[in-house]
């Protein structure tokens, strides 16, 4: 499967990746496009969630998403991003770092995650690849004790893009 023409389709569920889960990537751009300032500016001093009662800060997202990408993230630390995932699920990790490696110039924004109820948050994702803009909304949940993309929710999107996963079982 030729994923450089997939990179569209599977950049919305890596910005969600743990993204969830997942530091900022080089040429990465959160900033604002108008003169006030932006939610994200405000967030980067907002410290992390560790609980269940409180969604995760944009920085904590755009972290997990950066370690879910970085080929340097050993795969032990990759899969503690989404729930229930294993080291079975490796590949799939290793098919994001070389999407990423190979769109470069890819960027994305991360709204400010919303607690929907104690667990279970939602943030939304806007990816711009190639000129076009994508949304997606992702759900993390609070699973041992910290954040992660929630497994139904990266299953789907695993599903949609035509590939598997043996977590997802």
């Amino acid at each position: 499967m030729n994923f450089s023409m997939r990179g569209p389709v599977l950049m919305a569920p890596v910005a969600v990746l743990v993204g969830l889960a997942c530091g900022a990537c080089g040429g990465q751009n959160t900033e604002s496009r108008s003169s006030a300032p932006s939610v994200a500016s405000a967030e980067v001093t907002e410290a992390p969630s560790t609980t269940p009662d409180r969604a995760p800060s944009t920085q904590q997202l755009d972290e997990m998403l950066s370690r879910a990408i970085d080929p340097k993230v050993p795969l032990e630390q990759k899969i503690l991003l989404v729930q229930g995932a294993t080291a079975a699920d490796g590949p799939l990790f290793d098919e994001l770092v070389k999407l990423r490696t190979d769109n470069p110039t890819v960027s994305w924004h991360i709204g400010k995650p919303v607690l929907e109820q104690p667990g279970v948050a939602k943030a939304q994702f806007s990816v711009l690849m190639g000129g076009t803009n994508q949304l997606a909304y992702a759900t993390l949940v609070f699973d041992d004790g910290r954040w992660k993309l929630q497994k139904s929710y990266a299953c789907q999107m695993i599903t949609q893009v035509g590939r598997d996963s043996p977590s997802c079982h």
